[in-house]
């Protein structure tokens, strides 16, 4: 089409959404059943600004708006406390047995290293050529883990 015969056509317009092919003002004229999906007609009055509805239900007082705000507080922790599922006895045994193995496992092995740097220490401070050697051969066991871990993760 070329731009003169544009200029005397009326532009199409989009068509009207529909619900189950009919109309909103069917729709509307038909009302509404149960479980359908339909739509509604406007209210003819303007909602109110929630800043009004809070002016209107606040409490005047200091101490009626405290009291209001902590009995608010515990309605909401009241309601969440409804939604909380709690473990079953048997569930709790087991997270409880779960628990104290990784303590005392992760207790005995903390306290092996603990030990093993101790007495490296004291026998370091005893005799330094002994520690310098200790500190000599970590480190060269450290290079080499750290050169072959770089060439196996660059394949």
């Amino acid at each position: 089409m070329s731009a003169d015969d544009t200029l005397g056509t009326k532009p199409e317009r989009r068509r009207k959404r529909t619900l189950a092919g009919k109309s909103r003002e069917e729709i509307l004229s038909e009302g509404v059943e149960e479980g359908e999906q339909a739509l509604s007609k406007t209210k003819a009055r303007p909602t109110p600004s929630r800043r009004d509805q809070e002016e209107e239900d606040r409490p005047k007082g200091f101490i009626a708006r405290m009291i209001d705000s902590l009995r608010e507080y515990l309605e909401g922790v009241n309601s969440e406390m409804k939604k909380v599922v709690w473990p079953t006895n048997e569930d709790t045994r087991h997270l409880s047995t779960v628990v104290l193995t990784t303590l005392i496992v992760s207790s005995i092995v903390l306290g092996a290293i603990v030990l093993l740097f101790t007495e490296l220490f004291r026998v370091g401070l005893a005799q330094p050529a002994i520690l310098l050697g200790i500190m000599v051969l970590a480190a060269i066991v450290g290079f080499i883990y750290a050169r072959t871990s770089s060439q196996r993760s660059s394949l």
